[in-house]
């Protein structure tokens, strides 16, 4: 079986193909931003979503606000259109993910991030978007 048929049967069980997204509008996406601050069940969906993409020690001390949460949503949504841009599932979902897409798909992008980063090939989806997105990420962590 090929990498992009194991991945495809893999986003088929995460249940990550056929997701219905908000079309994407003329222009460069931008992140869905919130008001306040995420709940500690969120902190820890995007604890686990940033975790595979940097390090989960660095997501450990990072302050999970909603700057963060714009960062991680920016830098996920790098990812899935670089996945698809190597003719991967699943296809980017039309927008910048924000909060509730990072919270309700926690656990699929997890498993998703790990099986691509492993991959030589796409592996430098998920190493570029980290690279990127990394002094973002430490600045919106410390409120800056």
């Amino acid at each position: 079986m090929t990498w992009s048929r194991f991945l495809v049967v893999l986003a088929a069980v995460l249940g990550m193909i056929g997701m219905t997204a908000v079309p994407a509008t003329a222009g460069t996406p931008s992140p869905v931003s919130i008001a306040s601050d995420p709940t500690p069940e969120e902190q820890e969906s995007l604890r686990l979503v940033a975790g595979v993409i940097w390090t989960p020690e660095l997501a450990a001390g990072w302050n999970m606000n909603s700057d963060v949460a714009d960062v991680i949503s920016t830098a996920t949504g790098q990812i899935l259109q670089c996945s698809e841009r190597f003719a991967l599932v699943p296809r980017p979902p039309g927008f910048i993910p924000g909060l509730l897409y990072l919270v309700l798909y926690a656990r699929n992008l997890y498993d998703y991030f790990l099986v691509v980063r492993d991959n030589r090939t796409y592996r430098a989806c998920v190493v570029t978007a980290a690279a990127n997105y990394r002094t973002a990420i430490e600045l919106a962590s410390m409120g800056i």
